[in-house]
């Protein structure tokens, strides 16, 4: 019996192999030039970017306390619900306070008979006056009694309207509208006036603002585009993106409302804030966002798929199909990308046919067979998360 050694074998079944692959590779060139998809590029109007992480925090923040000393009766309010500016929170024992009230009246009372007294002894003494029938000393003290008659009623009046006050007081009302914390004192303690321990927190929540840090190459190419952006209340408005940490797309819109007035040394960076519209309450201060800031002014530019885009040791390009079939490379100058996109700041005509689909059988001057495709290019290009 003769022996297949290992070696032998593995010799043979490569000459099998090579057999029949070599007909299927004459039977490709034999077939000619191959398939490929090419698009045109798409004008679109954009607009340069940057990107930046921030958070949301709220303002104004308020820490409510009372403004007058009193048993606390009852709270109001549902914990962590949203309160609009004037809603009662909580109610003070209004008793002692109306008390208060009804004292400062009747001492009101008491001035303004004193006061209609020493009125009278005074007019008497201005008419004995005029007559020669008094002397100098009772005439200056009926006028001295009277004006201070005066300044008495307007006493007792100004202490019935702080005792007034203070009796509103009794009943604390939200401050503005937002949404508010739990009750951190219960019904039946001594609340003391202007304590420093808050009976509960109101955070307003529309509008939010988001803050952010912007570097200082992205700060001073920024103020390059839009001197007077921030700065100048008459300047136009900057719109600003912004995506939540599980969102893909910057979908929500701020306004840039504020710049720092300075750069930070120790980082380099510029505090920057963004007004955004909370009507539902949703966005919650301390949220991580991503924002997305324009840098410049909007341009037309060409736009091409991402994958249309290759690089070389000599930079970026694109793979161009002729009317005849022939491939060539193009080189081009990349700008940002959007998603899937990539716009062209220079190399591409608009009725150029880009390679996006084949560029494995393709190779520069050599044939294919170019079948166009449309791109489906978003007309708002800023609002992808990617960039």
């Amino acid at each position: 019996m003769p022996i297949i050694r290992p070696g032998l074998l593995l010799v043979s079944a490569a000459l099998a192999t090579f057999a029949l692959s070599a007909p299927r590779a004459a039977l490709a060139q034999q077939g000619g030039p191959m398939p490929v998809t090419v698009s045109k590029p798409v004008m679109r109007k954009v607009v340069e970017t940057a990107d930046f992480t921030g958070r949301f925090q709220a303002w104004p923040t308020v820490n409510v306390t009372s403004r007058v000393t009193g048993y606390l009766d009852s709270a109001s309010f549902v914990e962590g619900g949203l309160v609009k500016q004037g809603d009662t929170l909580f109610t003070i024992d209004p008793r002692s306070l109306q008390s208060a009230v009804d004292q400062a009246q009747a001492q009101a009372k008491i001035a303004q008979t004193k006061l209609d007294l020493a009125s009278t002894n005074f007019k008497r003494s201005e008419e004995l006056k005029r007559s020669g029938n008094v002397t100098d000393a009772v005439y200056q003290s009926n006028q001295q009694a009277f004006f201070e008659a005066q300044a008495s009623i307007d006493a007792a009046n100004a202490a019935v309207a702080s005792a007034k006050l203070d009796l509103e007081f009794s009943t604390i009302k939200a401050p503005i509208a937002g949404r508010i914390g739990r009750k951190l004192v219960s019904p039946g303690n001594l609340i003391v006036a202007n304590g420093t321990n808050p009976l509960t927190t109101i955070v307003s929540v529309d509008p939010i603002f988001f803050y952010f840090d912007l570097d200082e190459a992205s700060y001073l190419a920024f103020r390059r585009a839009n001197p007077s952006a921030a700065t100048d209340s008459k300047a136009p408005t900057k719109v600003s993106r912004i995506a939540l940490s599980d969102e893909k797309t910057f979908s929500r819109e701020g306004t840039l409302d504020y710049l720092d007035t300075q750069v930070d040394s120790s980082t380099g960076t510029v505090t920057a804030r963004a007004k955004v519209t909370n009507a539902d309450g949703f966005l919650t201060p301390g949220l991580f966002g991503r924002v997305r800031v324009p840098v410049g002014e909007p341009f037309d530019a060409l736009v091409v798929p991402e994958v249309a885009v290759g690089r070389s040791a000599q930079g970026s390009y694109v793979m161009v199909v002729a009317a005849d079939g022939t491939v060539s490379m193009r080189p081009v100058e990349p700008g940002p990308k959007f998603g899937a996109f990539r716009v062209i700041r220079s190399g591409l005509a608009a009725e150029d046919q880009v390679l996006v689909n084949g560029q494995m059988r393709a190779r520069p001057g050599g044939k294919v067979v170019p079948q166009l495709a449309p791109l489906d290019v978003p007309q708002d290009l800023g609002a992808d998360a990617s960039h």
